[in-house]
Order: C-alpha cells, then sequence, then structure tokens
C-alpha cells in the first residue's frame, strides 16, 4: 500500500501548486505556452538523476519517452489555459476526469491492465460530477477534454517507460522528451514572443511565487510518477477526486488572503460544487476497490 500513501501525498503537494500556478496565472496574465515552457525548462533538474545508473537509450525507448514528455507539455498548455479562464476547482476537476477516463481507455488494451477497474456506475458517477460543477461553456469542456487526452497519452507512456527500465531512466529521459519538445516550440515565432512577453511584470516575488510551486510539483510528480512505477497508471489516476477535494478546501480557506484565488461561493452554487466533488470521489473511489 506504499503507492496509495504516496499517491496521497503527490495530490496534496500538486494541490498546493495549482493554487499558486491560478494566482499567478490570473494575476501576472502570462500566456499558457509561456508558463508550460518556464515549468519545462526547470525540469532541467533530472539531470541530478544520471550518477543514478541513467543510460543511453535504444530509439525505441527514446521514441516512447518522447512521445511521453510531448503529451504532458501540451497537456499543461491546454490546462493552464482552463485555469486561466474559470474556477481552478472546475478545470483541475474536468481535466482530471477527462485524464482518468482516458488513461483507463489506454491502458486496458496498451498495457493489459485490468479491464474490470472501470464500469458503468463509476463513468456515471464521474460524468455527473462533473456536470455538477458548474455552468461552463464549450471551450472550457474543449480545454479540460483536451488536457486529459494527453495527459493520459503522457501518464501510459510513462508508465510502458518503467515497465521497459527503471524509475532513473523512465523519469530522466521522459524529462529529455518534456524539455526538448518545449526547446523545439521555440521555432514558431509566435511562442518565441509569448516567452519574451513573460518576462514583462516579472520580478523577485513572481520568480520565488513560481520557483516554489514547481518545487511543490516537482516533489508532486516524482511521488506520482513513484507510485505509477509501483502501481496500475489507471488505479493511481482513480485517487485524482482527493487532489480535487484538496483544491477546493485550499481555495476556500486562501480566498481572502490571495487575490483571485476566489471560488464562486454564492450558497447554490457551493453545493452544487460541493455535490460534483463528492460524485466525482465516489466515482474514483469506486474504480479504486472494482
Amino acid at each position: 500500500m506504499l503507492w496509495f500513501y504516496l499517491t496521497i501525498l503527490a495530490y496534496l503537494f500538486n494541490a498546493f501548486a495549482f493554487i499558486l500556478d491560478k494566482y499567478l496565472l490570473v494575476n501576472y496574465n502570462p500566456r499558457p505556452f509561456a508558463y508550460a515552457f518556464w515549468v519545462a525548462i526547470l525540469s532541467t533538474f533530472a539531470v541530478a538523476l544520471i550518477p543514478f545508473g541513467v543510460v543511453a537509450p535504444g530509439a525505441g525507448y527514446l521514441l516512447i519517452a518522447i512521445i511521453s514528455g510531448s503529451a504532458f507539455f501540451i497537456g499543461l498548455i491546454f490546462l493552464y489555459k482552463s485555469m486561466q479562464i474559470t474556477d481552478i476547482s472546475v478545470a483541475t476537476t474536468m481535466s482530471g476526469v477527462a485524464t482518468a477516463a482516458f488513461s483507463y481507455f489506454l491502458a486496458v488494451p496498451v498495457l493489459g491492465e485490468p479491464s474490470g477497474v472501470f464500469n458503468s456506475a463509476a463513468i456515471i458517477l464521474l460524468i455527473g460530477g462533473t456536470l455538477f460543477l458548474g455552468r461552463t461553456d464549450r471551450k472550457i469542456w474543449f480545454l479540460a477534454i483536451a488536457a486529459g487526452i494527453f495527459f493520459s497519452v503522457s501518464f501510459v507512456f510513462l508508465k510502458i517507460s518503467f515497465n521497459l527500465s527503471d524509475f532513473a531512466n523512465g523519469f530522466f529521459w521522459t524529462r529529455v522528451g518534456f524539455v526538448g519538445t518545449a526547446l523545439v516550440s521555440l521555432i514558431s515565432a509566435s511562442f518565441r514572443n509569448d516567452v519574451r512577453q513573460s518576462f514583462r511584470g516579472a520580478n523577485i516575488k513572481t520568480g520565488s511565487l513560481f520557483i516554489s510551486a514547481k518545487i511543490l510539483a516537482a516533489a508532486g510528480f516524482i511521488l506520482l510518477y513513484y507510485s505509477i512505477q509501483l502501481g496500475e497508471v489507471s488505479v493511481v489516476n482513480s485517487l485524482l477526486g482527493f487532489q480535487f477535494l484538496f483544491i477546493f478546501i485550499l481555495a476556500l480557506l486562501f480566498r481572502r488572503i490571495i487575490p483571485h484565488i476566489e471560488e464562486n461561493i454564492d450558497r447554490r452554487y457551493i453545493i452544487n460544487k460541493i455535490v460534483g466533488i463528492c460524485l466525482v470521489i465516489a466515482g474514483f473511489l469506486l474504480i479504486l476497490i472494482l
């Protein structure tokens, strides 16, 4: 059960990181690409793993790692865009539900994971919970589903890389794909301009908050990746409901302290959101016990 406790801790770290991300995305309005780009650049810390058994991969293994890292980068762009324009609990929950669903549909045929973990009752709970979260336009749905698709591809191929090697190599080479995709994206003049624009308004405060958010996120993802190595990717993703609960609680706690973190606190809206998150958690737990 070590993977279970590591997963819960990872989602708690991620919840704190997402709160800081929301503050920076709304208050300083960086382009989602630029924000994802700097997240990728910070991932170069993975070079610290080289002394721990990292070896040169074969072409097939490198391709798997690049697919995982590239999909993760693209998923971040869609997620950050959705976080920028709607409540953080809505954006993260919707994209998380999509990630869990698509991870299952990929993991069963690709990884051979048990097909009994996801049945119609769980699907109904997840979809019903998402619908309760609040009124959102089609753009939010598109962004959330797109983020979920790319994250699911990333996690499934990450699991493949772990199955074919070990944690150090899987983590290192997927980070190479992550950073490499960000750098290659700079071929686009529009993306280069987004990165240049991100320097405007940057100061010690924003830089320290960004670094803090990414340290929390790095700790969360390392724990999450290790959990994926120890367990099944679809089951690890099934615990995402706890991350949504952590985010919702933190958003309510910090809404008067951190500008623009506040959730819509209309009584009816809050009740709907609580019901929605509870249904999503129930759906994920149903996946876990089946």
